[in-house]
């Protein structure tokens, strides 16, 4: 039953309201207590009067007033609900399904909302919950898996699982989802309702484990009221700039989006804004730039969507080479420019063409050395010449003209003397054509114009390896372009000229494909990916937002060819230096335009953000406040004493209040549930983190996440595994149970009363550890004994460089946070206390930088570059590593090993 947004859980309760007209009748018809007058017996005729009085009746206030407070009454027995989500209407136990697959980073912020108010329906409900994953998680030693099903549990419980589910940046896998359902016959006979938290994208067996799961109970879909699908898949260098191409879902408008492109440390440099095709689900977006900002950039992503699919990072290959072309210091301009026309047209889009003699460009440090014909200045610059190349430089080499020996000192292959000729005058065989390019090329996959022959090629021999060291090959086998590593270095030799006289190779599209292919294995990194045998460790990846951090030990080196991320081999940076290969999420991609088909039966609602309002509480309240005006009201009247024979009308009334002040204080503390601090047993057995509440909402709320984000940050790296973050208060609550309390400062900070100085010294002098963060840099300690009058804060002094606070869990030298300010901490610790500083102050913004932003988050921090925050999330670590095991670090035991560790 249900009265616009209200809905009562109890409706037969409300037939209460039909004695109404009884009680009115009842209090209008009973006469009012008469007076008792003291007064001798002869007065008893003065004044009398003949006529005859009726009796008196109650007064209508009065019996207006009591029957709105049975009204009330009986409206709080029916339990009214403001806003009720009404997930689920049959009995029995809910089953969630949590998507958390890469497509629902974008909205988490709302899946959360969903999910809490499905918690808040059940525990109105009194249902137990079920909750299972779709996104697989690493299991053994290679191998991944979906997590077990999850339950029964209560909707208390399911809260503290809200706060450890977040989003993967790889696919969901419904089909596994489906065996691991049908494995619980037990859970299938317990289910009353299915809730499925997921979008309108279509997936790999989504509306088959919608068709199976109805088979169990009904189904409600849950979806976000935006679903903007949009992922990168490529990133290519263009001859003005760079073309972004994206996938997104069909749309009759355009849209707009803005792309974000970062540099090192996660500095912006471009913010380009863009519109998305209408119609379509595929987008090319050119954007113009300079060549040293193209080659700065490290990753491109799309402002205001968090994910790991609008997240395409760049990798060492990204870089444009600088290309060097050996020429003779007397060589003219028009000579140059007739000669190197077709080569210059081929790479100078996609590199930086320098025309100089090898000494200068040797000294210029050339990513790519290009020569025609013999090398010239060769003899003067060999060993340099030998050295640049084995120290990761790569030389391409052309034959020259038909008179010229391009001599036998770094070529890839052993060529024979002279040159062999096709379809000339005195040749009996016809121009030769290319064949496919073989497995082992880079060119591997590129189409072959049917228009393109060779009349001239230099010769090799035929060598044991010569077919690994085959990169293209005319159609009797023999080689045109050939290559062979020398230590770190390649050398590349096309065996034709870079003019149009042995071949029209070099006057083809094919010539300016194949520049394409060659330009991304010179250094920093000069293998293909055919060749990339070695394993790559990874070295910073993503998480489902999008986000950079430290690898795992779950987490496995990557080998050619590149997976599809995966929770062994997640979207980011592999390999180090020269051999960083970029895994991205985009490319792996499937049509993500694709809308799923639910089967007929299945419910679908969007997902609204009004929070259910228990109006038992407020109509009980109500009638606490009715009936003390009609005690306040009746003593005013009545002019009631303190003795006991003239105040009983009244005191039955404040009998009343006090009976509903107590039921209404029962229901405000059952329905706040979650929003209190965990009871003194439960913050007991159960460690956590803790945040002193400023009374400044945004504050607060900074507070929360970033201590939230630092508990998820060491449950993922450490065994510490700790509960969800409370919000606390000196005056009230108790302090003994946290390890370590965050405590930001604000500006016109009321002072602490007694009572919670008394407390704040009495947890210090017993071990507890407080961080103190200003959050501006300021980090004087003046500063702080003006704001902490009261407390017993003990003299502080800068942190060392070689604290143990600096080498709990990882190796550091600084309090990174969002700044980079000094910390202060107890210069003498109570030795009492095994010599930890339980004072630490810094303005450092560490909240900021230990968030973990979920999906338009509003308090997400921008201006944080990804090097910075993980060494921040570092910091964290140690800390609260530092606040449990204290001085552990400091035995002289593990001297050995951080020692070796620093490389001493």
């Amino acid at each position: 039953m249900s009265l616009s947004a209200i809905t009562f859980l109890y409706p037969a309760m409300l037939a209460g309201l039909m004695v109404l007209p009884i009680v009115w009748l009842l209090i209008r018809s009973a006469p009012r207590a008469p007076k008792n007058v003291i007064f001798p017996a002869a007065r008893l005729l003065r004044g009398l009067k003949s006529q005859r009085r009726d009796i008196q009746r109650a007064p209508i206030w009065q019996t207006i007033l009591r029957c709105l407070i049975l009204t009330l009454l009986i409206i709080a027995a029916a339990r009214p609900v403001m806003n009720r989500n009404d997930f689920a209407r049959n009995e029995g136990a809910l089953l969630i399904i949590a998507d958390n697959g890469w497509e629902s980073a974008a909205n988490w912020s709302q899946y959360r909302v969903a999910l809490q108010q499905i918690a808040n329906q059940a525990r109105f409900d009194l249902r137990t919950i079920y909750v299972a994953h779709t996104a697989p998680e690493a299991a053994g030693a290679s191998t991944w898996k979906l997590p077990e099903l999850v339950g029964p549990v209560s909707p208390h419980d399911t809260e503290n699982l809200i706060d450890r589910l977040h989003p993967r940046p790889w696919n969901s896998d419904y089909a596994a989802l489906s065996d691991l359902i049908s494995e619980n016959p037990e859970m299938n006979n317990a289910i009353g309702s299915i809730l499925w938290l997921t979008d309108n994208m279509d997936g790999p067996g989504k509306s088959a484990l919608a068709t199976d799961l109805q088979d169990i109970a009904p189904i409600t879909v849950i979806s976000p009221t935006r679903t903007d699908r949009i992922a990168i898949t490529s990133l290519t260098r263009s001859r003005t700039g760079m073309v972004v191409s994206i996938a997104h879902d069909r749309n009759e408008n355009p849209r707009t989006i803005n792309l974000l492109a970062r540099g090192e440390r996660g500095s912006v440099l471009l913010r380009h804004t863009a519109e998305l095709a209408a119609n379509s689900d595929q987008s090319e977006i050119a954007i113009f730039l300079p060549s040293d900002i193209a080659n700065a950039i490290q990753a491109v992503g799309v402002e205001g969507i968090e994910s790991a699919a609008t997240m395409y990072q760049t990798g060492a290959r990204w870089q444009q080479r600088r290309v060097g072309v050996i020429v003779s210091s007397g060589d003219s301009p028009g000579v140059l420019s007739d000669q190197y026309f077709f080569l210059d047209r081929a790479i100078s889009p996609y590199a930086d063409v320098t025309y100089a003699p090898l000494g200068q460009l040797l000294d210029r440090k050339v990513d790519i050395l290009v020569a025609t014909g013999p090398i010239s200045g060769l003899g003067s610059q060999f060993e340099a010449l030998e050295r640049w190349v084995n120290d990761g430089g790569m030389l391409v080499r052309f034959a020259g003209d038909s008179s010229t020996d391009i001599g036998n000192e770094f070529l890839p292959v052993t060529l024979r003397l002279g040159n062999r000729d096709f379809g000339g005058s005195m040749s009996w065989e016809k121009p030769k054509r290319l064949l496919d390019f073989p497995d082992n090329s880079p060119f591997y996959g590129i189409a072959i114009p049917g228009d393109i022959t060779v009349n001239r090629q230099l010769l090799a021999e035929p060598d044991p390896d010569i077919l690994s060291k085959t990169w293209a090959r005319l159609t009797d086998g023999t080689p045109l372009i050939t290559s062979a590593t020398r230590n770190s270095g390649r050398i590349v030799l096309f065996h034709v000229t870079p003019w149009a006289d042995w071949s029209n190779l070099p006057m083809s599209g094919l010539f300016v494909e194949l520049w394409q292919k060659i330009l991304p294995l010179a250094s920093p990194s000069n293998n293909s990916d055919a060749e990339l045998s070695t394993s790559l460790p990874p070295q910073a990846i993503l998480d489902g937002f999008g986000q950079t951090h430290q690898p795992d030990a779950v987490i496995l080196p990557v080998r050619a060819p590149l997976p599809s991320p995966n929770p062994r081999h997640p979207p980011g940076i592999y390999g180090e230096n020269g051999q960083a290969v970029a895994l991205n999420l985009g490319p792996s991609l499937g049509n993500i335009a694709n809308t799923v088909n639910w089967p007929s039966g299945v419910s679908v609602r969007q997902i609204t953000r009004h929070d259910q309002v228990d109006l038992a509480a407020l109509c009980l309240l109500g009638a606490l406040l009715l009936l003390l005006c009609d005690a306040l009201i009746l003593l005013a009247i009545h002019h009631v004493t303190l003795r006991r024979n003239r105040r009983s009308n009244a005191f039955t009334s404040i009998l009343m209040v006090i009976g509903i002040a107590g039921m209404t204080s029962a229901i405000l503390m059952g329905s706040s549930g979650s929003s209190h601090a965990a009871s003194l047993q439960e913050a007991a057995l159960q460690p956590r983190l803790a945040y002193l509440k400023t009374g400044v909402a945004p504050v607060d709320r900074l507070s929360q996440a970033g201590m939230t984000g630092l508990t998820e940050y060491l449950r993922r790296r450490s065994a510490a595994d700790l509960n969800t973050v409370d919000g606390i208060d000196p005056e009230t609550d108790e302090l003994s149970f946290y390890p370590l309390i965050y405590w930001p400062l604000v500006d016109g900070q009321a002072a602490f009363s007694e009572r919670a100085r008394e407390r704040l010294n009495r947890y210090l002098n017993n071990g507890g550890m407080i961080l103190i963060d200003s959050r501006d840099r300021e980090v004087q300690p003046a500063r702080l004994r003006r704001l902490l009058a009261g407390l017993e804060v003990p003299l502080l002094d800068r942190a060392p460089g070689d604290h143990i606070l600096f080498r709990s869990f990882y190796l550091l030298d600084h309090a990174y946070g969002r700044f980079s300010a000094p910390l202060w901490l107890d210069a003498r610790p109570n030795q009492r206390l095994d010599g930890v500083a339980s004072v630490l102050f810094g303005g450092n913004d560490w909240a900021s930088a230990w968030m973990i932003p979920e999906g338009r988050d509003e308090i997400r921090s921008e201006d944080i570059a990804p090097r910075q925050r993980e060494m921040a999330v570092r910091f964290g670590i140690n800390l609260v590593m530092y606040a449990l095991t204290g001085s552990y670090k400091g035995d002289q035991v593990h001297l050995p090993a951080i020692l070796e560790r620093l490389g001493r």
